[in-house]
């Protein structure tokens, strides 16, 4: 199993040293979120709460997550990286593909690149990019991003983006790994084609019936390895439930931020104690800390 600790919302002046201090611990990586703006009025509905209302605000800090990931990677050697997720379809390719690239390469290839199609209307609508195409638009922007960072000299004439020959540089020495987001049919099938699955805000009974699905579309895509399976838990407490997880073929789980439930800005000190609790007690009682 591996354990990420998400970054999210982590106050500006503290997030080298809360990276530094997650690879200290053994956390596998810091998880991070992406969001350009915030609408002042949003009728979208949020699909991973009860009441479909989003719980973060217009002050609720959002660093760009590839951005935080390149600065973060020079403070730190080993430890790891993932937007969870990146709002791909609202962005134009050739300048996402540039950004995770760059992110890759200076991360000495630590990047994972959480994809999601986008819940928010309002946010497409201040780019100007049309909500209702995003999954197809997404379907194409991922293959036009692993051509890109493959290097070497590439073409593409799709749906929506078509272009001759050209090279990007720097590229990545090894391939990123993409999850894909969400919990539509759809999501899962998208993952089935890429590396696998990254669920947000799940219970653990709610996520082993959510790792059941992936498992499902992943068999239906004859698949011979085994998938990666990510989630944000709500509820992980103990070593117990890391196994009932793996069992269910979770292979990593994302502490949350908001652990320190209650408390709309904390100081280091506090986050050192609740991710030093969850690795005494979940981590290393599941047998994996230090990773």
């Amino acid at each position: 199993m591996q354990f990420w600790q998400a970054i999210a919302h982590t106050e500006t002046d503290q997030l080298a040293p809360f990276a530094q201090l997650a690879e200290q611990l053994g956390y596998t990586g810091v998880t991070s979120g992406d969001h350009f703006a915030t609408p002042e009025t949003i009728a979208s509905p949020y699909p991973y709460t009860v009441d479909q209302k989003r719980w973060e605000n217009a002050k609720t800090i959002i660093p760009d997550p590839l951005m935080q990931c390149a600065a973060l990677a020079q403070v730190t050697t080993r430890l790891r990286f993932m937007t969870t997720c990146y709002v791909l379809p609202m962005r134009e390719p050739f300048a996402a593909a540039k950004a995770i690239s760059t992110a890759a390469v200076m991360s000495q290839n630590r990047l994972v690149l959480g994809v999601g199609v986008g819940w928010m209307k309002e946010e497409f609508d201040l780019v100007q990019i049309p909500f209702e195409t995003r999954g197809r638009r997404c379907d194409e922007m991922l293959d036009v991003i692993r051509k890109l960072l493959r290097g070497g000299m590439t073409e593409h004439h799709g749906e929506f983006f078509d272009f001759a020959r050209c090279e990007m540089a720097p590229v990545p020495e090894k391939p990123v790994p993409v999850l894909i987001a969400g919990h539509s049919d759809a999501a899962f099938r998208r993952a089935a084609r890429w590396d696998g699955w990254i669920g947000s805000h799940y219970d653990v009974a709610d996520l082993i019936g959510w790792a059941s699905r992936m498992q499902q579309a992943w068999s239906a895509a004859s698949h011979t390895q085994e998938p990666q399976i990510v989630a944000a838990v709500n509820d992980l407490t103990c070593a117990e439930q890391v196994r009932q997880l793996e069992d269910a073929g979770v292979t990593g789980v994302i502490s949350m931020p908001l652990s320190w439930r209650g408390v709309s800005a904390s100081t280091l000190e506090q986050k050192r104690a609740s991710m030093e609790t969850f690795a005494n007690e979940v981590m290393a009682r599941a047998g994996g800390w230090p990773r």
